[in-house]
């Protein structure tokens, strides 16, 4: 009985693991699937400014979350620059891209 329930929390573990990890799961599963995630990418090239904006409004959204909280100054600064610096480079203005 007791083997029967850790086997289940594993599993469901493992499941729960997957499923809050998309950034790793999708590409893994196209890549056994026989799928490469650059043709994926140039099909969603197309579509960057609308993503930049979506992800811009995401990402105050997010923000607007945090700064709303009482106390915890260090904890928003924290999330503002991080924010500002992961905005920055997946729109590409740090020349990094």
């Amino acid at each position: 009985m007791m083997l029967r329930q850790s086997l289940q929390s594993g599993v469901m573990a493992a499941c729960a693991g997957f499923l809050t990890r998309p950034c790793c799961f999708v590409p893994a599963t196209l890549s056994l699937a026989g799928i490469g995630t650059a043709g994926l990418s140039n099909m969603l090239i197309a579509h960057r400014t609308v993503l930049i904006f979506v992800s811009a409004g995401l990402m105050g959204t997010s923000m607007w979350m945090n700064l709303r909280r009482e106390g915890a100054w260090l904890n928003k600064a924290l999330a503002l620059m991080a924010t500002a610096v992961a905005f920055s480079l997946s729109a590409g203005w740090m020349g990094v891209l």
